[in-house]
């Protein structure tokens, strides 16, 4: 059963807590009915994602047999057949399909769900092979999640929390790039084809590059006057600090090639006690600024 559990990857569901930023974000998180959407949705997705999880570990069997950590994934290392994984697959599947139409869950959550698996059915057949691309489709993955979590409580989605998600998906994934350059030398590009085409000096430029703008934007949004009108307080602008930290922290993990040179951000989020902490304390403090210190 532990097999199982490893393949639909519930650790990779922590991604998922994107979906309830639009839920904190909006005060909207005392009212009890609309939490259970978020909920719903944050299930819906992890159910998609899972499907998504199995179909892409069922085409990069063989890639992943020579990555030190994932060669021991239950299809690559044989544990569980392509079959079952693909039943197990389609099975999540339809309980995402069920469990939206049981919660009548809005139709533009249902239509980001919807676009967020084609999405990533393209990128396992294709697009994880096209250079640059492949990046964008990964960030793109999470603005999604902040999408469909805002179309499930039915709020508008803000234009700089998109943007802050993008870059900030785009650091973690660049990293992610990184720590596979590095752990696998000459067998990266076996593992991921498009790492043929990035060097190490270009993948670097990018972390500073989308660590600068998540920061700039994070920053000019908890300055931004009707986002101080709307949440009613001004002091939005010190959560900058664990904003700034927490990547600060990513930046020296994969420059220094910190946890082994691990560098998948859902690893980190579980190894790394800094990281842990920094997130717990951009939560609190979200939390008492939004709702406790009025």
């Amino acid at each position: 059963m532990k097999k199982y559990f490893e393949l639909i990857r519930i650790k990779s569901w922590v991604k998922n807590g994107f979906l309830l930023l639009p839920l904190i974000f909006s005060l909207k998180l005392t009212e009890t009915h609309t939490i259970l959407y978020a909920l719903h949705g944050v299930l819906i997705f992890c159910l998609a994602s899972s499907f998504i999880y199995i179909i892409n570990d069922v085409l990069d069997a063989n890639a992943d047999a020579l990555h030190p950590r994932k060669k021991s994934r239950p299809i690559a290392s044989g544990a569980i057949s392509k079959s079952k994984a693909l039943i197990l697959g389609l099975a999540c599947l339809c309980g995402a399909v069920a469990l939206h139409f049981a919660s009548q869950m809005p139709y533009w959550f249902g239509t980001t769900v919807l676009t967020y698996l084609a999405l990533n059915l393209a990128y396992s057949l294709y697009l994880k092979t096209v250079v640059l691309v492949e990046l964008l489709v990964v960030s793109t993955n999470f603005v999604l999640r902040v999408l469909a979590g805002c179309f499930a409580i039915s709020v508008a989605p803000s234009n700089w929390i998109l943007v802050v998600t993008f870059f900030l998906s785009l650091l973690l994934v660049v990293v992610k790039r990184k720590s596979e350059m590095h752990l696998l030398q000459a067998d990266a590009s076996n593992h991921r084809a498009v790492l043929k085409q990035y060097t190490l000096g270009f993948l670097n430029g990018l972390v500073y590059l989308a660590a600068t703008i998540t920061i700039t934007a994070y920053l000019l949004y908890s300055m931004d006057p009707q986002v101080t009108s709307a949440l009613n307080t001004q002091r939005l602008i010190y959560s900058t600090f664990f904003v700034v930290i927490g990547i600060l922290r990513l930046i020296l993990i994969s420059e220094t090639a910190g946890h082994e040179g691990e560098g998948d951000p859902t690893v980190l989020l579980f190894k790394d006690r800094f990281i842990q902490l920094t997130i717990i304390c951009w939560i609190i403090y979200l939390y008492l600024i939004l709702y406790g210190l009025k």
